[in-house]
């Protein structure tokens, strides 16, 4: 109150509880001050009458000191009590208080005009006329201070209009056009003083002090309406320049410096590229200065409270994630697009044929499928193979039996064997696959069953191993049922896309995924590294890891040499993903010490710091997949509780949802921009493959989770040969997927009936809303599309050689 002297000759409370019934003692004592007393109305009965039982004492010994009197401050606009029943206490006040006391009421400016009888039992009209909350701009805020006392004047004439409150806060969030900022509320301020100067208005300021409790009422913006801090500090001045961001020069020297640092680590790692490849990376590096720097301001607010420090203990996790996807996905484009320099082709072949052992594994296959596949085999142009058939645990004789026939009739490089019992799913099979093989086989292959390979393929890959070090060579999964349906047409765009991209610049640091079909490698190598792990689903990436931690180096010939079947639907299709990216997590968890730490085991030379990034840059899409449907779940969460309580809980800040937004643009655009240029010039098939793309991205997310947290899922083999699922079997399978969109739907209706959408941080969050939802929608479309008749059946029969009735077998069948 002594602060206060020097600023004002009149202060305003809203209660005499909790202390604030010393106001006048003190006023009186420091000299200088007349208090306009505040009597809390609310509806609770007994509440009113002991707030009138300490003010009405306090009136009539501080006659000197209270002038005015607000009995009830927006009771009606709360709806605690009626026009009459606030009139009713009104008059209850006037008749116990010296006549000199002006006993009135204080509310919004509408309530006025809605309750005009409230005039006529008020000594004065108190209007509230806070533009903020009504999204008006700092700027207009003269005007609608003039506009509304016009109104109320007009409404009321010959009464005392007095403005009881108004002001600007300085922090908080926007609402419409209104920006809270220490330099709007500055600009308000000093145009209302001028104005109501001008006018001879009656006026108060709200408020004097900041007040942090208020955000449990009001917000966040609750705190920061006062003139000074809650320390008592003024918050600007009242003559001078006005800034928005009067530390620019500190935020601009910190994110030149940010910029530095990054581009210090980055990019002295980066290969050879044009200018553009090196402006791009530059860009995501400023673009992650500016952010962080956006979101250090967004949490770095004066009065810290528990929901601020819980919202940034969960979001701050996902932007680093988000900052580390944006860097390693720059970094990818910018080399897919701008490297200057590509690996050499395998050397050209010097004559020799070493032994090569082909290992086909089945396992409840279709016959006729793979019989076509060895037809292919037999047509290599290579002199010097075997092919190894490993029929494992396939408990109907009809399936296998045909392929044992077929071996004995292609001749005796073609070995059938069947084992039951065989443990360790694919990866066991090729094990003992391995203890069958020839002496003299220096190099196994591994091809699934549904592939059909070229005559030359053998020829082509083998030269590579003149290298002693190469250990591996592997060309591209294709397929040749893109054909079949407008589905398969899709996924295979979506499949092309990381053998035409992604393999190719792993290639150049030694870091390809090796798969477990059309690969060669050196079978000392392959013994070497202890062969297939039998507990992991993906074991072919497995032993790849292995290999490169050995020291040995792996070639990638990015041209098609075989070609095998797509999953029939998408319930297939989304289930070999998940095996996929929950073998990848198997991975990651087991190697963890040489992946994340550069730790090696005994007899490893360990992987080098081009193979770790690779790895663990290729994992963080997947991750930030698992990552989403977590952020998924809290989003919904929030965005109730947000629609439910706005005083309480309030939507993310604006650069969060930014933040959820632009990293959807830039996979999408990422996504397009590659396959355009890298796999398929046609911007339909860009658009079709980034689309199949997203509608994996609860699948990927979920088999992240599963991975990290469990370690027994079984081998699921993909189906071939099936018929197409109906519409009504497609969409049923992606329940989870429908029940998300619907949740993340009404999630965003919430918000919009629950607070009106009127902050720009709302409207930016329905905006992030909206693009979590597209993933979800991207599955029911996807579905819906499988679902669809097809344009032609998958021809598995051509081109056998005939089979008779199958006759005791010539090579070795075992149960």
């Amino acid at each position: 109150l002594t602060l206060l002297r020097d600023w004002t000759g009149n202060i305003r409370t809203y209660s005499v509880d909790r202390g604030l019934d010393v106001v006048p003692r003190i006023a009186r004592e420091v000299g200088g001050l007349h208090v306009s007393l505040g009597i809390w109305l609310s509806d609770d009965p007994a509440y009113n009458e002991a707030e009138l039982a300490r003010a009405i004492p306090l009136i009539n010994d501080y006659p000197d000191v209270i002038s005015r009197v607000f009995v009830g401050n927006e009771a009606v606009l709360r709806g605690e009590l009626s026009a009459d029943a606030v009139a009713a206490y009104l008059q209850r006040v006037r008749k116990a208080v010296p006549g000199t006391v002006e006993v009135g009421y204080a509310d919004v400016w509408s309530t006025w005009l809605q309750h005009p009888e409230l005039a006529r039992a008020s000594d004065f009209v108190g209007a509230h006329l806070l533009p903020y909350w009504e999204g008006v701009e700092a700027r207009d805020g003269e005007h609608y201070i003039r506009d509304r006392m016009r109104l109320l004047r007009k409404a009321f004439p010959g009464r005392n209009i007095v403005i009881a409150e108004t002001g600007w806060p300085s922090e908080g969030r926007a609402k419409r056009n209104a920006i809270p900022s220490p330099a709007t509320e500055a600009y308000f301020l000093r145009n209302f003083l001028d104005l109501a100067s001008d006018r001879g208005y009656d006026y108060y300021l709200m408020e004097a002090f900041d007040q942090p409790w208020k955000q449990t009422q009001e917000g966040a913006v609750g705190a920061y309406w006062g003139i000074f801090d809650a320390q008592a500090r003024p918050k600007f001045s009242l003559a001078g320049e006005l800034s928005t961001l009067p530390d620019w020069y500190r935020f601009a020297a910190l994110a030149v410096a940010l910029v530095v640092i990054l581009g210090m680590l980055v990019m002295p790692r980066m290969p050879g590229m044009s200018v553009q490849g090196y402006l791009v990376v530059g860009l995501a590096t400023g673009v992650m200065a500016s952010a962080a720097l956006a979101i250090y301001d967004t949490w770095s607010v004066e009065y810290l409270d528990w929901g601020i420090l819980v919202s940034a203990a969960l979001v701050i996790p996902a932007l680093l994630c988000a900052a580390l996807l944006l860097l390693t996905e720059t970094i990818e484009f910018a080399l897919s697009l701008w490297r200057q320099r590509r690996a050499t082709d395998s050397p050209a072949p010097d004559g020799s044929f070493p032994f090569v052992s082909i290992h086909l594994p089945t396992h409840n296959e279709p016959p006729l499928m793979v019989m076509q596949t060895l037809n292919a085999l037999a047509r290599l142009s290579y002199p010097n193979f075997e092919v190894v058939v490993l029929d494992n645990n396939t408990g109907d004789d009809s399936l296998w039996r045909p392929v044992q026939g077929h071996c004995r009739t292609l001749g005796p490089r073609f070995r059938f064997f069947h084992r039951d019992n065989v443990e360790g799913f694919k990866a066991g099979a090729l094990n003992l696959a391995l203890e069958l093989t020839s002496e003299r086989a220096e190099i196994i292959a591994v091809i699934d069953s549904d592939y059909q390979v070229d005559p030359d393929w053998l020829r082509i890959a083998m030269p590579a191993f003149q290298d002693p070090r190469v250990a591996l060579v592997q060309c591209p999964q294709d397929y040749r049922d893109g054909g079949a349906s407008r589905f398969k047409q899709w996924i295979f765009g979506e499949y092309a896309g990381f053998f035409h991209i992604g393999m190719v610049e792993r290639n150049e640091h030694n870091a390809i995924v090796q798969h477990g079909t059309m690969c060669l490698m050196r079978r000392e190598a392959l013994e070497a590294v202890g062969g297939w792990a039998t507990w992991s689903i993906t074991e072919d990436t497995e032993l790849g890891l292995r290999l490169f931690a050995a020291g040995y180096v792996a070639r990638y010939i990015p041209h098609s040499y075989g070609r095998g079947l797509m999953p029939d639907t998408f319930d297939a299709y989304r289930t070999q993903r998940h095996r996929w990216v929950y073998g990848g997590m198997q991975i990651l968890r087991r190697h963890a010490a040489s992946l994340l730490l550069g730790r090696t085991r005994a007899g490893e030379i360990g992987l080098t710091p081009a193979q770790r990034y690779q790895f663990l840059a290729g994992w963080l899409p997947w991750l930030s997949d698992g990552l989403s449907v977590l952020f998924v779940l809290l989003a919904i969460a929030w965005s109730v509780l947000a629609a439910a309580m706005p005083t309480i809980f309030t939507v993310p800040p604006v650069v969060l949802s930014l933040v959820v937004v632009g990293l959807f643009v830039m996979k999408i655009g990422k996504a397009l921009w590659l396959h355009y240029a890298r796999v398929n010039p046609s911007l339909a098939a860009a658009m079709s493959a980034s689309l199949v793309g997203l509608s994996l991205s609860y699948t990927v997310g979920r088999a992240v989770l599963s991975g990290l947290v469990t370690t027994g899922q079984p081998f699921l083999r993909t189906p071939k040969c099936e018929a197409a699922n109906s519409v009504v079997v497609a969409v049923r399978g992606v329940g989870s997927e429908m029940l998300f969109l619907l949740s993340l739907l009404l999630a965003a209706l919430a918000i919009i009936l629950g607070t009106g959408a009127d902050d720009p941080a709302e409207t930016a969050w329905l905006a992030a809303l909206a693009v979590m939802s597209t993933p979800f929608a991207a599955t029911l479309a996807v579905a819906l599309l499988s679902g669809l008749p097809r344009d032609s059946a998958t021809d598995i029969s051509s081109g056998l050689i005939p089979v008779g009735k199958a006759g005791p077998p010539d090579v070795d069948v075992a149960a």
